[in-house]
């Protein structure tokens, strides 16, 4: 019996107050965001002997709420699974529970004002905005989303779109975005009639002032996600479609890629539109002189080419635009618009992409030694895509074109070469793993190139490489 566990054991002879405590810490350790310390609170609480999961446990559940509000944010994340796995053995705790979850937020939406002297000046500032215990809300309501009843969603929804959506702090707003888009994943289909008109009505009557753009862009990404509800000749599919692609333009990663995974299962349903789609957004990507709408079209196009299959990409031209923008020496937009295409089809496609990233390769090699540092940025985070993706067969495509480039006479293409190795890094640990012993053998070779900046990214590499690896070998090399 360990300390822990006869402390636990113990817990009989405390008050309620302090073993309610203790135990709810303990259940809330179970769930934390690091594996060894789930496994080791499974273990203190088998030795204990303790259950939490039985009997009234509308104590437990309330103690568990208050700590949706800690400072810490994997310690609410922890908090919000307890709750929820709590709630699933007793589902009959789920109403009480919700309402003391909503009520937190309200208690976590007041700001005390600022003191003020008998001058009205201001002596001290009002305290921080206690956007924690909101954010606790919405993991809290993401992880109950599927125990809920249908009267529950058309209830959150109406929260949603009044309130927490619109939020004042936007870390909560994008937690409450995650919520409301899992609470559709699981009931949206039974409620398409109840949640579409609630939708609309809050886009009809949103203010059209810049404080309220986060809500309508929220609004248009649950349209969205609920749309894949209706059927593919249902007219209100495609004013839906037109909304989301009007959207893409917002510049923020969340609302943009929240879009593209939008797209791909309403695509069927605007097929004939595709082809002006695409064309529309080729011209953004690549012409727009702002950076917020040429990202946005590269999640849109590959959000559209994965809605309507990878023959897309020859069928409708995409890869020959792309290529030739890549290749463009005088438009330094038009190379950095299609990495940000290439990156973003990468990560929607995944590796039904492989084949045409060997062809993409010897352009990337060359991106990474541009003149523009935008364009040089952007090959480096195409890189990153790529290799993430790549599946064991990918990498024993790529990385013979890669270890050849280290033969040419051309300081850049080397470097680029050598770049692209570090950014191996990112490949899933077996693919990394299993082409270690081609790579780090060049990787140190290059160390004593006869060009220093050769030199520098051989360097940048090995560090790169070594620290996602625990080999000692390679850890002596950085």
């Amino acid at each position: 019996m360990t300390i822990l566990g006869t402390v636990l054991q113990s817990l009989s002879s405390a008050s309620h107050d302090t073993a309610l405590h203790v135990k709810s810490r303990m259940w809330i350790a179970k769930f934390d965001v690091d594996e060894g310390n789930r496994a080791l609170a499974d273990k203190y609480w088998a030795d204990s002997g303790g259950d939490c999961l039985t009997g009234d446990v509308s104590d437990l559940c309330a103690c568990l709420v208050k700590d949706l509000a800690h400072n810490e944010t994997a310690i609410r994340s922890a908090t919000a699974e307890a709750l929820a796995a709590v709630l699933t053995a007793q589902d009959v705790y789920v109403p009480s529970t919700l309402d003391l979850v909503l009520d937190l937020y309200t208690d976590h939406l007041k700001v005390e004002p600022p003191v003020l002297d008998m001058f009205g000046r201001v002596v001290s500032d009002a305290p921080p905005d206690a956007f924690a215990g909101r954010s606790g809300v919405a993991l809290a309501l993401g992880q109950m989303s599927p125990l809920l009843s249908r009267d529950h969603v058309t209830r959150l929804f109406q929260f949603f779109v009044t309130q927490s959506l619109n939020d004042r702090h936007a870390s909560v707003r994008a937690d409450m975005l995650t919520a409301a888009v899992s609470l559709i994943n699981y009931h949206g289909k039974d409620n398409v009639s109840t949640l579409l008109p609630v939708f609309e009505q809050c886009l009809s009557d949103a203010p059209a002032t810049a404080s309220y753009d986060a809500l309508r862009h929220s609004v248009v990404i649950l349209m969205g996600t609920l749309a894949k509800h209706l059927d593919a000749d249902n007219p209100k599919v495609r004013p839906i479609v037109g909304l989301l692609i009007e959207t893409l333009s917002t510049p923020s990663q969340q609302v943009q890629e929240a879009i593209a995974n939008c797209l791909p299962p309403l695509v069927p349903a605007i097929k004939s539109d595709a082809p002006d789609l695409v064309r529309n957004l080729l011209s953004l990507l690549l012409d727009s002189d702002n950076y917020g709408e040429r990202r946005g079209a590269a999640y849109g196009l590959a959000g559209l080419v994965k809605g309507l299959g990878i023959l897309a990409l020859k069928q409708l031209d995409i890869m020959n635009s792309l290529t030739d923008a890549m290749q463009d020496k005088k438009n330094p937009k038009h190379r950095e618009g299609s990495l940000f295409a290439f990156e973003m089809l990468c990560v929607m496609l995944g590796r039904l992409f492989e084949p045409y990233v060997v062809h993409l390769l010897p352009h990337l090699l060359l991106c990474f030694g541009d003149s523009n540092q935008y364009v040089r940025e952007a090959a480096d985070e195409t890189a990153k895509a790529v290799m993430s993706k790549l599946s064991a067969h990918g990498v024993k495509l790529v990385l013979p074109s890669l270890l050849t480039a280290l033969e040419e006479d051309s300081w850049r293409t080397k470097t680029g070469s050598v770049e692209l190795l570090g950014a191996m890094a990112h490949c899933a640990p077996k693919q990394l793993s299993a082409c270690l012993p081609s790579i780090v053998p060049k990787l140190i070779e290059v160390l004593t190139d006869s060009h220093l900046k050769v030199q520098k990214a051989g360097s940048q590499a090995l560090k790169q490489i070594g620290s996602v690896i625990r080999n000692p070998e390679i850890q002596g090399k950085r």
